[in-house]
């Protein structure tokens, strides 16, 4: 496994290759989630970290995790072990998927064929920036399901956190892996004005059991 910083999704053409800046690196994401596990999973009792019996967690005076590439990927393979093996392979079969559409979609043109071979060339020179880039937005996506599984295990109804270090963009996509969760979770995000400090609220409404 390699985490590493590529930059966002790759457009390529018969031209070169331009961004897709609405499509960021999740690698940018993997510190503020991994901080998020780290506290959370800390949490051995209500008193270890300020779970409330109401299940309201507050993360607002988290700064932002700082470490090296090496302890990135040690704290991926803690949260994701049972994973790693199918992220690699995941990678490879996204990828390849994704040059295959890609391919398809030049010889579906009607461009002269220098064209489409110039377009399959700058396709074939990206194949390493796009392995990387899928790498890792599928650790992100572990991480996020990791993060969802305890958000429901531990019955945490609420969490306020401080705006910065990708918190915000974090809980945002967190809100669909919550609603894709088994079983699923509703989530609502708000931002509010509190004595001059902005604090972001999560609010997470639990399915309600059933017994007979």
């Amino acid at each position: 496994m390699k985490l590493q910083y590529v930059g966002p999704k790759p457009i390529v053409d018969q031209y070169g290759v331009t961004f897709d800046k609405s499509e960021p690196d999740r690698y940018i994401f993997l510190y503020a989630v991994l901080e998020l596990l780290e506290f959370i999973e800390g949490c051995v009792n209500i008193n270890s970290c300020s779970i409330s019996t109401d299940g309201i967690v507050d993360i607002s005076h988290l700064s932002g995790l700082t470490f090296g590439e090496k302890e990135l990927i040690q704290l991926v393979q803690k949260h994701c072990n049972n994973n790693i093996d199918e992220i690699i392979q995941k990678r490879e079969t996204k990828t390849q998927q994704l040059i295959e559409e890609l391919k398809q979609k030049v010889n579906d043109s009607l461009l002269p064929e220098d064209d489409k071979t110039a377009w399959l060339g700058n396709i074939k020179i990206m194949r390493d920036y796009y392995l990387q880039f899928v790498e890792n937005e599928i650790v992100y996506e572990c991480l996020l399901n990791v993060l969802a599984n305890d958000i429901y295990n531990k019955k945490i109804k609420e969490i306020r956190f401080a705006l910065g270090n990708n918190y915000g963009f974090v809980f945002s996509y967190l809100q669909e892996t919550l609603s894709e969760h088994k079983p699923p979770l509703d989530a609502d995000m708000q931002i509010k004005v509190e004595n001059g400090k902005t604090i972001g609220y999560l609010y997470i409404k639990h399915p309600v059991s059933t017994s007979f």
